[in-house]
């Protein structure tokens, strides 16, 4: 098993090298955090390994890593080479075919069949915000504070499970704890300047769910980086962050354009159609943390020792 560790990076400019390996052990450069706090119990004196998650502080960069036994070789030839997006791996059988066609009959899917919307919108990764990404999120309404979904890199039915978002409205947000603020990104810009939107809905018929969502807030941890040509998901999530107006957190225009030729509609008009769309009257500084500290969060991963449990014979 493996330790989590969170790092804070101390500007939004620096670059996360991306790699598709990462490294077991801690970069030796870190310096070491003066706060910390465990989402589960700390390591116990017992030699049995153990999981658990840290925030570490004042992290002067944030580190390329490679974990080897985490890592994927792509095939040279024979089966298992990538084709057309499609991870390594051998084609379906009939019988595949047929046990998965008998099994959408037989069972009902619950969850799935829960999901009631589409959005695509752009993502950004928190440490390094050149690379955006566009994004489809499958929403499932949990009740009328709380919102989860899943998230793919396209709507076509070979799209990829890259991530999870969960949505919470502002009233929830300021229940949680300062240091849990921290990894959640307001939604108001998002849909105020149109990059958010409902593929194939009339603007007329989204806009009281929009008018909702512009004051929530989102925590999207992306598991399967795509962007980077990631043929599995390959080591730590990464958190992301939600477009802004400032210049280093925009979307780059290409990824729009090619989004608004995908639907034929235009963001610039999405835009004007949308100015009385009010955000939150104020956000909570701990939200969008980058835009008002600087820093941005990463992930490391670590062996560490796990508590014992239960008595071993």
């Amino acid at each position: 098993m493996h330790t989590i560790t969170i790092y804070k990076c101390p500007n939004t400019t620096t670059t996360w090298h991306s790699p598709t390996t990462f490294q077991s052990h801690s970069p030796p450069h870190l310096t070491p955090p003066s706060t910390s706090y465990s989402l589960l119990n700390p390591p116990s004196s017992s030699s049995q390994p153990h999981t658990f998650i840290h925030l570490q502080q004042n992290v002067t960069k944030l580190p390329s890593f490679s974990i080897p036994h985490m890592a994927y070789t792509q095939p040279t030839n024979g089966a298992g080479v990538e084709k057309n997006g499609i991870p390594p791996g051998k084609p379906m059988s009939i019988g595949t075919h047929m046990l998965d066609k008998g099994a959408k009959m037989l069972q009902s899917l619950k969850p799935i069949k829960q999901m009631s919307q589409h959005a695509c919108t752009f993502a950004l990764y928190s440490q390094d915000m050149s690379r955006q990404i566009e994004t489809h999120h499958y929403i499932t309404r949990i009740n009328q504070d709380f919102l989860q979904c899943a998230v793919y890199d396209s709507d076509d039915s070979s799209g990829r499970l890259i991530g999870v978002e969960y949505i919470v409205s502002d009233r929830i947000f300021d229940t949680l704890s300062p240091d849990e603020q921290k990894l959640w990104h307001s939604h108001a810009y998002e849909i105020q300047s149109g990059l958010l939107v409902h593929p194939r809905i009339p603007e007329m018929v989204a806009k009281p769910e929009l008018e909702n969502m512009a004051k929530t807030y989102g925590k999207f941890w992306c598991t399967w980086q795509t962007d980077r040509g990631d043929k599995l998901p390959i080591g730590p999530p990464s958190l992301m962050m939600s477009p802004q107006e400032e210049e280093i957190a925009k979307v780059k225009p290409e990824l729009v354009e090619k989004r608004d030729d995908k639907y034929n509609i235009s963001t610039a008009a999405i835009r004007g159609s949308r100015t009385d769309i009010m955000g939150l009257g104020k956000l909570n500084p701990m939200a969008d943390y980058w835009r008002e500290h600087k820093k941005c969060f990463g992930i490391d991963v670590e062996s560490a020792e796990m508590k014992k449990l239960t008595t071993f014979p």
